[in-house]
């Protein structure tokens, strides 16, 4: 029996107009087995195949690499259970968080436009082998399957003076905890610190409705986002490889 699965990971097939699929139960290592399923990737005509890794499996890493996989990114996973809330930010007296309704075609028209824009350290955007538009289609497609999804919402970060939309968090909540799924700011504002206040009125609004456990995902490539994080008083619990073998 196969302990060993791929997925066709049904957005970034559509996304490239290829398959694209993900090899999964990746605690499990057996030389074999990875290379009947990468055998199998090709035979299926895949466009690509990603597998997610821990740091410390370094031999899969080095036979991932015989295959003709290749890094694309760490991630590092983050959590804090809060306790108390944080100071307030200076910059909320002049922001405004609010919760995105789906109505609002304008403020997701907005959300959108910084979606696509927005991101210049995602692995798609970063690696030679892919056009760095993909980067932008894909968080903009999640942000867009995201509004036919009860489980998660959506806030942005609005300019009480300019009347404009500075950033956005967009959130899932969990059985018993929240995850901070995808978050970022306007190219106008950014590099202010911003987003660290947007994040603050956000874990102290969740606070304040009874939501302790927060965690996320940030990328190795995105350091200036995971020190926000540590300075808000996240622990990095866990971190994952991510590598990916493109067969056409």
């Amino acid at each position: 029996m196969m302990h060993m699965q791929k997925h066709l990971v049904d957005w970034d097939t559509k996304l490239f107009n290829k398959n694209v699929f993900e090899v999964q139960n990746n605690d499990y290592f057996d030389r074999a087995e990875l290379k009947d399923i990468d055998n199998s990737c090709y035979s299926d005509g895949a466009f690509m195949s990603f597998i997610k890794v821990s740091n410390l499996d370094l031999e899969k890493i080095h036979y991932l690499e015989e295959l003709g996989f290749n890094y694309m990114e760490s991630q590092y996973e983050v959590k804090k259970t809060l306790t108390a809330p944080y100071k307030v930010s200076p910059f909320s007296k002049h922001c405004t968080l609010q919760v995105l309704d789906y109505s609002d075609k304008r403020t997701i028209e907005y959300i959108e436009r910084i979606v696509t824009t927005a991101f210049d350290t995602d692995r798609y955007y970063l690696d030679p082998k892919l056009d760095k538009k993909y980067s932008g289609l894909r968080y903009k497609n999640w942000f867009l399957n995201s509004l036919n999804d009860q489980n998660f919402s959506t806030y942005y970060y609005m300019s009480k003076k300019q009347d404009e939309i500075i950033g956005f968090l967009m959130v899932k909540h969990e059985s018993n905890e929240i995850y901070l799924a995808l978050g970022g700011i306007s190219n106008d504002f950014k590099g202010f610190g911003f987003y660290a206040s947007l994040l603050t009125d956000y874990l102290n609004y969740a606070f304040s409705q009874g939501f302790k456990n927060i965690y996320s995902s940030i990328s190795s490539h995105n350091l200036e986002i995971l020190n926000i994080y540590i300075y808000l008083g996240f622990s990095v619990v866990d971190e994952k490889i991510v590598m990916r073998k493109i067969y056409q």
